[in-house]
């Protein structure tokens, strides 16, 4: 009987699979702990756990998240990391300040090296709160097929090398990121995100297959980005910063999208900006566009607003146009200033509806409205609404945006 008992109390060893160590899983707080305790506590027991297990077994999941950034334990770090690195675990989360915005300086060196011989067991891996310093001889990971990275500095280019070609789903936000290329394509990815992340410059991407793209900027100066050769892209969504330049035209530039059938961007405009423009590009095949508008605008002259009546130029089989506009209002501003838009230089026969929001106070809003509708030809349905669309809920992670934003 005490050989069965034994065999019995050593049996989860070998059979646990998938490994979770949060909050939730390995803390008991008690009423008034300290985060200091409620740490020390976290570290005892993963280490209790894992001083338990063969790591010569391999395991499907390893999962630590926990606010341990701005401590020192690095150790703990390595030894749990080349445990996952022995174990060929499949799916590897490491997140050492869960939902949390800013710089660390103090982010762990998370050991890459340990990773061995293209590590082919790993499928997929998220970083939060790291610093990758690969040592030469670093190869990649082989079958790596999701990347997610984020708050993580150092090396992230190192995470596209050749031997990383199987990747289909990539998300890199906000991290340090110079530059992002790839140097061959990458055939298998589906999706990809780079979102506000801190001093980029290029992002170069060759994706044949891509279906969904997001990049969100923080800089003040236009990024220079381009999706190669992307025939498969489905939806793309930007958003740039809306509180300092106007960027409309770089928006709308080429950056390799002509292709894509839906496109959301948010943007800012300065409404000073005289004229109606001329389209940057075309996207041959744009069905539905979502475009949320920032109006900088400091005196009665709004002309710049009348840009956007080109929207139907350069989208010519446009289906469904969503335009969501931010003014604020001055007081005194002088409001009957009346423009003139040119007929546009030909009918649109696809666009069918029309959504406008935060349609009030400007006249040329209101005239840009009518132009849509004598341009629109197939015009079925036409909502326009003075209350302004809110674009965004307030949330801490938001107010630690913000604190990111203006130092």
């Amino acid at each position: 009987m005490s050989v069965l008992s034994s065999q019995w109390r050593h049996l989860w060893r070998s059979c646990i699979r998938d490994l979770v160590f949060t909050r939730e899983t390995m803390c008991c707080p008690m009423p008034m702990s300290r985060e200091e305790q409620d740490r020390e506590a976290f570290i005892r027991n993963v280490e209790c756990v894992l001083c338990q297990l063969d790591p010569t077994i391999a395991r499907d999941k390893f999962v630590l998240e926990f606010k341990l950034i701005n401590t020192n334990v690095q150790t703990h770090v390595d030894r749990w990391v080349a445990f996952c690195a022995t174990s060929r675990v499949k799916h590897i989360v490491f997140n050492f300040k869960p939902g949390s915005w800013g710089k660390h300086d103090n982010s762990f060196n998370f050991p890459i090296h340990l990773f061995v011989n293209g590590a082919p067991a790993v499928r997929s891996l998220c970083l939060m709160s790291a610093y990758l310093n690969p040592v030469p001889g670093f190869c990649g990971f082989t079958n790596l097929r999701k990347l997610m990275l984020d708050s993580v500095s150092g090396d992230i280019q190192c995470m596209l090398l050749p031997a990383c070609s199987m990747l289909e789903w990539l998300s890199i936000m906000r991290c340090t990121l110079h530059s992002l290329t790839t140097s061959q394509p990458l055939r298998q990815l589906r999706y990809l995100c780079v979102h506000y992340c801190f001093n980029v410059q290029k992002l170069e991407v060759q994706a044949p297959n891509l279906n969904t793209f997001i990049f969100g900027s923080l800089e003040t100066h236009p990024v220079s980005f381009i999706i190669d050769g992307c025939l498969e892209i489905q939806e793309v969504t930007i958003k740039l910063p809306t509180w300092r330049s106007d960027l409309f035209y770089y928006a709308f530039a080429h950056h390799g999208m002509a292709n894509v059938p839906k496109l959301s961007v948010e943007l800012a405009i300065d409404s000073k900006v005289p004229g109606c423009a001329k389209c940057p590009s075309k996207f041959v095949n744009l069905k539905h566009l979502i475009l949320t508008v920032d109006v900088l605008a400091n005196d009665k002259y709004t002309s710049g607003i009348l840009r956007l009546a080109c929207l139907l130029e350069l989208s010519p089989v446009l289906n469904r146009l969503e335009l969501h506009v931010m003014c604020v209002l001055r007081t005194g501003e002088v409001l009957n200033r009346i423009e003139e838009l040119p007929p546009a230089r030909e009918p649109h026969y696809h666009l069918k509806t029309l959504q406008m929001t935060g349609v009030y106070g400007y006249n040329n809003l209101f005239i840009l409205a009518l132009h849509y509708a004598r341009t629109a030809m197939a015009l079925e349905h036409m909502v326009i609404d003075p209350e302004a669309k809110k674009s965004y809920v307030l949330t801490r992670d938001a107010v630690e945006e913000d604190a990111v934003h203006w130092g």
